[in-house]
């Protein structure tokens, strides 16, 4: 019960002031998977539909354990940033720290370990930490961008192709140096393909 007043309170505040992120689809009331591809399949469709037909460009992210390693001392940093202070950051704070887990196989158990990342699994605000967290990813990129929680997708409209790579391959930079600042990791196997250039799926009519 108290975890819903501090989730309404949260929430009221993010979506009184704006604060989210429009690209996210994920864990916002009324907006869900389907809205999102079908924002995607009409800007796709609307560019097949221009004379001449216009080639759209998707590069499609996944960060690995993404609510595992969310960073609380970041978190709590930018909940402040976004004017969560005073008693409620207490309260935010209070709730992240002081957590453990061990692991028990076979009848052994391990040591107590304390998590200073990761947002609890299951809890009613555990979803929503996680759109403050991953709010600013977008923040500077130059393509479109559909967000469902941690699963981000970059497309472009190509109307010049060079032009079209250079803007794709920034807003990579750019997500590479926001991961590496806030402690997320990019599932290995696209990794290895971001390192070589750009993963594109290229939606041809």
């Amino acid at each position: 019960m108290f975890e819903r007043i501090l989730y309404r309170a949260l929430h009221n505040h993010l979506n009184d002031n704006f604060l989210l992120c429009e690209s996210q689809f994920g864990f916002r009331c009324g907006d869900s998977c389907v809205n999102q591809l079908l924002s995607i399949a009409n800007m796709t469709y609307s560019s097949f539909d221009k004379n001449p037909s216009l080639e759209v460009r998707g590069v499609f992210l996944d960060i690995s354990r993404a609510f595992d390693r969310v960073w609380h001392a970041g978190l709590l940093f930018k909940l402040e940033s976004i004017g969560v202070t005073g008693k409620l950051l207490k309260l935010t704070e209070s709730f992240l720290n002081e957590r453990y887990q061990r692991v028990v196989l076979n009848g052994v158990t391990s040591e107590w370990s304390c998590i200073r990342a990761g947002v609890p699994q299951g809890s009613i605000l555990g979803p929503l930490f996680f759109l403050v967290y991953i709010n600013d990813l977008t923040t500077g990129l130059k393509c479109d961008v559909k967000l469902f929680a941690d699963d981000t997708s970059l497309f472009s409209v190509v109307h010049d192709s060079n032009l079209s790579a250079i803007d794709l391959n920034h807003d990579l930079q750019i997500i590479s140096d926001w991961t590496n600042q806030w402690k997320m990791f990019f599932n290995p196997d696209l990794l290895n393909k971001l390192k070589k250039s750009f993963f594109l799926v290229n939606c041809i009519k």
